[in-house]
């Protein structure tokens, strides 16, 4: 049971990750935080930009009590950003710094990441390139490294051609459950 203090900590801990850019609205940021806390093992996140998922990604592993890592897979450079291309590393370590101790950032393309990555994975949220084929890309990497039963989210299926096709012709079929927001997939594999 969470005691008044701890609820105020993590009110306290809301306001400040609600104020790192995102393009996830609250109840996608919730739903993240909702499904990580049932999820105990190993998380990736392709695409961590300035922080604001994998903070809430790494609160509801923090909220769970399970000993559970986040690796944060970036190149940190806003090559697929509106904005045009920056360095935004530093401020995704200041934005995760609460969470330095389940956070482990990768830098670098995540195919290059995955060829190299050699634990299997509990959790993946892949809001990285959407185009068809840098999402096919990513599934045909990373699915191979997931575990029975592991979860795998997708963001920006309510827009991005490349996701809803890949969810279409890769993961649907092989999903044993699967939930939706509009923006927001998911599928337990």
């Amino acid at each position: 049971m969470i005691s008044i203090i701890q609820k105020l900590m993590i009110h306290t801990k809301y306001r400040t990750m609600n104020k790192i850019p995102t393009h996830l609205t609250d109840e996608e940021k919730m739903k993240l935080l909702q499904l990580s806390k049932e999820v105990r093992g190993v998380f990736v996140e392709i695409g961590s930009y300035y922080g604001s998922s994998s903070c809430f990604i790494a609160e509801g592993i923090w909220q769970s009590g399970k000993q559970s890592k986040l690796y944060c897979i970036d190149t940190w450079q806003n090559y697929g950003m509106a904005e045009g291309k920056k360095d935004t590393y530093q401020r995704f370590i200041e934005a995760t710094e609460k969470y330095h101790e389940i956070i482990m950032p990768l830098r670098g393309w995540s195919y290059d990441i995955a060829k190299s990555f050699g634990e299997k994975i509990d959790f993946i949220f892949i809001d990285g390139d959407h185009s068809y084929e840098g999402v096919k890309k990513d599934v045909d990497l990373w699915i191979p490294k997931l575990n029975q039963g592991a979860l795998i989210v997708l963001h920006d299926i309510g827009w991005a051609e490349g996701v809803q096709r890949v969810v279409m012709e890769d993961i649907a079929p092989i999903a044993k459950c699967e939930g939706r927001l509009p923006n927001l997939y998911w599928a337990r594999l």
